[in-house]
């Protein structure tokens, strides 16, 4: 009788590779979004340009609300495929609580949500602080989400819908859910903590890097979200940690 080796189930192919995927997507998908609007804008101002049977302006530059929805649009492709891309790959672990688990699920004290406000506030505190003693030039700051937490009506209400609602469950389902879990099933949990808050800190870039301390503080977001997410066995803390992280510094930046 020949015996066959049964097929692996797809959560134990989920490994570092699969991390690496699932952030290049979501990269991906966020570009995709900003040249879908770019491109929709653009067919806009061509198609004033022929009904008015005058020129298109060379030189024409999307304002903040094709920013604003730039983001929006590439907010929404990155938590399709982060949600798809898990579903196909990862579903058993999406409830399993370890670390080499995506850990959705009610954590193991209800309290993890006060302390996840309290660390909230202390970390908004810090950025205080930090802005104090080292303040940033405001007029370098001209990263996307800066531009749009200075800007007015419909572009300033879709920043803060990504900043508060959209933005902070799909980052910690894909760095602190999904792509932990695959780098902890292959490298350990270690390892998953430094290369997914070091992407997580990288991917700040456009809006940091004219501002070397708010990498620190991104970092502190992420190391205090990784360790509810660990401590609790969930990610659902973390989730109410960066939103009220971000709700905290928008009430603040106003």
């Amino acid at each position: 009788m020949q015996i066959t080796e049964a097929t692996p189930s797809p959560a134990r192919r989920f490994k570092g590779w699969d991390a690496l995927w699932l952030i290049l997507g979501f990269i991906v998908a966020q570009f995709v979004g900003s040249v879908l609007v770019g491109l929709v804008w653009g067919m806009g101002i061509g198609f004033q340009a022929a009904l008015h049977g005058g020129p298109v302006p060379a030189a024409l530059k999307p304002g903040l609300q094709v920013l604003a929805w730039s983001v929006v649009l590439g907010t929404a492709l990155a938590a399709a495929w982060a949600v798809m891309f898990t579903w196909r790959y990862a579903k058993p672990l999406l409830t399993q609580a370890e670390a080499t688990g995506i850990a959705w699920r009610a954590p193991s004290w209800r309290g993890s949500y006060a302390l996840a406000v309290l660390l909230a506030v202390l970390l908004v505190a810090l950025v205080v602080v930090v802005e104090y003693l080292l303040p940033p030039d405001p007029a370098r700051l001209t990263g996307p989400m800066d531009q749009l937490s200075r800007a007015q009506g419909l572009p300033y209400g879709l920043f803060v819908l990504v900043a508060v609602a959209l933005a902070p469950p799909i980052e910690e389902f894909v760095f602190r859910g999904a792509a932990f879990a695959a780098l902890a099933r292959s490298f350990g949990t270690l390892t998953a903590v430094a290369v997914t808050t070091l992407v997580f800190v990288a991917l700040h870039t456009a809006d940091k890097i004219h501002y070397w301390p708010g990498f620190l503080l991104v970092g502190c977001l992420a190391l205090c979200a990784v360790f509810l997410r660990l401590r609790y066995r969930s990610l659902w803390p973390g989730i109410l940690l960066h939103c009220c992280y971000n709700g905290l510094l928008v009430v603040l930046s106003r």
